[in-house]
């Protein structure tokens, strides 16, 4: 099956079918902040709690910890994650995070019944977290806003700019939605990750709204696959890239922001070249239906 005929004749059928697949993610996002109080599940450094890194000589596993502590602390909130070294499957130690507890009573865990480990405790205050959460959220959303800015500075036209901003939008929603599914609780890494997924977003929109726009040689059509060839380029470098960090790398940090980023550039295969595309389509027919 060709695609031209797909996108040139029933572009309103795809944007539906984008539609659909946004509102069922922001479907599940509300019914995740109705039942839970909260779109995503945020960890230790943003709610406030005591994180805790503990790395032994002999292997470690993280289930035995979690339910020793469990067996110990039976009313405490925690979460238990692998760390080990780069090329080796062996795990020498986990970082512990938990709520609802003393940080003496975590430092007596660990020396009872982990008296070789090298620890490092730190606790953060709920109210510090808090504070920073919000920090960052304002500094998602002044970057949203200047982004919104320069796109309609640049391109002048309404419909156009409004296809950027909502494939960023729908981007940000549909991540936000896997990564709550799956489980993973977001820090201040993840924040600065959904940072970046603006401007890995927004790049391929603005290539494809140049292209198709600003550029007379060729159809609509053909503008829109010279724009895609070299986009889904740049989309797969981006992915490839991160897709080996996560392999190689064991830090907690980084498997977070790349998780997130390459499930946000996946969708964004989606919003710029099935959503953004069928938009500029349709947008393009109307005013040369109208002219």
């Amino acid at each position: 099956m060709k695609l031209e005929p797909l996108f040139v004749n029933h572009y309103k059928r795809l944007l539906i079918v984008t539609l659909v697949i946004f509102l069922i993610a922001a479907g599940f996002l509300l019914n995740q902040y109705s039942t839970k109080g909260y779109f995503i599940e945020k960890d230790i450094s943003l709610k406030g709690g005591i994180s805790a890194t503990i790395y032994v000589q002999e292997e470690i596993n993280k289930d035995d910890v979690q339910a020793l502590f469990l067996e110990q602390n039976p009313g405490a909130e925690i979460s238990v994650r692998d760390l080990s070294t780069i090329g080796s499957e062996k795990t020498n130690g986990v970082l512990l995070e938990t709520t609802d507890v003393e940080i003496e009573t975590v430092r007596d865990f660990i020396d009872t019944n982990y008296p070789s480990a090298d620890i490092s405790i730190q606790q953060v205050g709920s109210n510090i977290g808090n504070s920073f959460f919000r920090e960052m959220i304002t500094a998602i959303l002044t970057a949203f806003v200047l982004m919104s800015v320069v796109v309609f500075f640049t391109f002048k036209k309404p419909i156009p700019s409004l296809a950027v901003i909502l494939s960023v939008v729908f981007d940000i929603i549909l991540t936000l939605a896997v990564i709550s599914a799956i489980g993973i609780k977001i820090s201040s890494a993840g924040i600065a990750a959904f940072l970046m997924i603006i401007g890995y977003s927004v790049d391929t929109d603005i290539l494809l709204t140049t292209r198709v726009l600003k550029r007379k040689e060729g159809s609509v059509w053909e503008r829109s696959v010279g724009a895609f060839k070299t986009g889904i380029m740049m989309t797969l470098t981006a992915i490839t890239a991160l897709v080996v960090g996560l392999i190689v790398t064991n830090s907690v940090v980084i498997k977070e922001m790349f998780t997130i980023l390459v499930i946000a550039l996946l969708f964004d295969i989606i919003a710029t070249w099935v959503m953004n595309t069928s938009l500029l389509i349709w947008y393009l027919n109307k005013n040369v239906k109208t002219a």
